[in-house]
């Protein structure tokens, strides 16, 4: 038996992950204490569906839909969810998160999601904000050497090579693998020595 303690401290940090999303609705402390299914369920409905919706969006492309669903089919989605999109195991089985109990668990596991869509939601906050900057310091060997030179053009007598550049802008030329990348620069610094 878990102590009271415990689950308060749970439902403290709870609250508190609830403020930084702003949930709007009255949230019923008492069921989730007692670990109750039904007060569980419009938390983590709002945090996946209204919450972020770059988020959502992308949970509809990924063809998760979460609105108008019962609740056992939406427990399901939800663990598709967390296991495609961001790779979690959860700590309950959905026999266990749809039943009473388990409260500390289950408030635990609402705030690991809340967590999870947090940092999900800033990732695509920060990407919508600079869609053409890629931060290359990630992978160090991106620009190392391309995989297809351009082709030498004499029409283009200011420079040696010819850019395939479509009319958008972007380039038709595939960025390089990693691995050939990888290759490529170690066999060019062996070959220098």
């Amino acid at each position: 038996m878990l102590s009271a303690g415990n689950v308060q401290s749970c439902l403290r940090k709870l609250e508190a992950l609830l403020r930084v999303i702003k949930y709007p609705s009255d949230v019923d402390y008492s069921g989730l204490s007692k670990g109750d299914p039904s007060s569980f369920l419009p938390i983590v409905s709002f945090t996946l569906t209204t919450f972020s919706p770059p988020f959502a969006e992308q949970l509809v492309a990924a063809g998760l839909e979460l609105s108008g669903k019962t609740d056992l089919r939406f427990t399901d989605t939800l663990y598709k969810v967390l296991r495609d999109i961001f790779h979690y195991k959860p700590i309950l089985t959905k026999e266990q998160f749809l039943q009473w109990g388990f409260s500390q668990r289950k408030i635990s596991f609402i705030c690991d999601i809340i967590n999870l869509v947090l940092q999900r939601h800033k990732q695509l906050h920060k990407a919508s904000k600079n869609p053409f900057v890629e931060d290359h310091r990630r992978n160090p060997f991106y620009f190392a050497y391309p995989a297809k030179r351009d082709t030498f053009s004499a029409d283009n007598e200011g420079s040696a090579y010819r850019s395939e550049i479509s009319p958008s802008g972007a380039s038709e030329i595939p960025a390089p693998d990693e691995e050939e990348s990888k290759e490529s620069f170690l066999n060019a610094s062996v070959m220098k020595k």
